[in-house]
């Protein structure tokens, strides 16, 4: 989805957003706090195809749920999952699951400074999320977000080389080197092709 607007909301002294995403005539609403989401909430509206999309955001159909985001928002109604969730003195591993399939059969691993958990049930494969970056990680965070939600993700190859993958950055391994070995860690599958004269690297899992 598309981001298509962003509502500023003040609450006791913090700045949210109310993003408005859409694809199409599905649309998607969820607040965020310091670029991070506010809450595990997120409000959808599937609009009829006749409706004009350049209207839609101006329907009470979309701002209903605006409204909703802003509410929910003032009622702390998270917190209170929140402090649930404290309560029950869970452990960290203890509280692992696929949202894929629901599975706490996970196994954890280190890869590029960050877990990846890897669902034993279902493959499913998502990561934790990062408190500080750098910009070779950003081109490399990515590919493995889009391939999680997209399915796929083609990156320039210079990008790579010159970005993600110097080989003075790591004398010992070549670029081919580099790509494959990280590629392997994250379990992802990738091939190289040409378009309009420039080299390309798609991933997939």
């Amino acid at each position: 989805m598309r981001l298509l607007k962003t509502v500023m909301f003040e609450f006791e002294g913090s700045q949210y957003e109310i993003r408005i995403y859409n694809q199409a005539w599905d649309f998607k609403v969820k607040a965020y706090l310091n670029d991070s989401p506010a809450n595990g909430y997120s409000y959808s509206a599937t609009l009829p195809t006749a409706i004009d999309l350049n209207l839609a955001l101006e329907l009470d159909a979309i701002q209903y749920l605006v409204e909703l985001a802003k509410h929910d928002i003032e009622s702390k109604l998270w917190e209170k999952v929140e402090s649930h969730i404290k309560n029950l003195n869970k452990g960290a591993a203890e509280s692992l699951g696929c949202r894929k399939c629901g599975s706490r059969n996970i196994i954890v691993h280190l890869v590029d400074e960050r877990d990846m958990f890897e669902c034993q049930d279902c493959t499913n494969i998502w990561y934790a999320k990062r408190k500080t970056t750098r910009p070779h990680y950003c081109v490399l965070d990515d590919i493995t977000e889009d391939v999680a939600t997209q399915g796929s993700h083609e990156v320039d190859a210079s990008v790579l080389l010159n970005v993600a993958f110097r080989p003075e950055a790591h004398k010992e391994l070549s670029f081919e080197d580099q790509l494959k070995n990280w590629s392997i860690q994250n379990k992802l599958k990738y091939e190289s092709f040409s378009r309009d004269g420039k080299e390309f690297i798609r991933f997939w899992r």
